[in-house]
């Protein structure tokens, strides 16, 4: 079972926000610059173009205007399933390119087998591991103390990887 002790309020929350340093560290890395973040609020939006909850980037296409733009996407937690199915349709569709981070332990869920039989069909989709643990912003602070059998954790208790969309494995990153 993945959550064994009782979860805290904030760690069950979407308000979970990506850090500006592990995003552009990411696409420095990935050598991958978004220009769409599909997940986002006007105050937590890392690209130049965003779509919010009212735009429910789940139903449309992830396109501004007529041109197809790389997207990045750090799916809320309730949906995280129905953002990888999305970013792989929106990628065998429509050829979009999308920048995905995820927790590690999905990788045993239904939507990520969709992804991994993609991957070992040839499609170009990359799948990493993030190193360390990340320390993500709640509403925007730097920093959430949960409290957990008398320890203070102030970092994802989560592992992290990132999933590119129209990446080949080995293809156009940084070391």
């Amino acid at each position: 079972m993945l959550h064994q002790s009782e979860r805290s309020k904030s760690s069950q929350s979407d308000e979970w926000w990506t850090p500006h340093n592990l995003f552009w560290e990411l696409c420095d890395k990935y050598n991958f610059y978004p220009e769409i973040d599909v997940a986002a609020t006007e105050g937590n939006s890392l690209c130049r173009f965003f779509f919010t909850k009212k735009d429910n980037a789940l139903k449309r296409d992830w396109i501004k205007g007529k041109k197809k733009r790389k997207c990045w996407n750090n799916p809320p937690a309730k949906e995280q399933g129905k953002f990888i199915v999305k970013a792989y349709q929106q990628y065998r569709d429509l050829r979009i390119k999308t920048m995905q981070i995820v927790p590690l332990n999905v990788q045993s869920s239904k939507a990520f087998q969709i992804v991994q039989k993609a991957i070992e069909r040839g499609e170009k989709i990359m799948v990493r591991p993030i190193d360390g643990r990340r320390v993500f912003l709640y509403k925007g602070k730097k920093s959430v103390t949960i409290k957990r059998k008398k320890k203070k954790i102030t970092s994802s208790i989560n592992g992290y990887c990132v999933i590119i969309y129209g990446k080949s494995r080995d293809y156009g990153f940084r070391y």
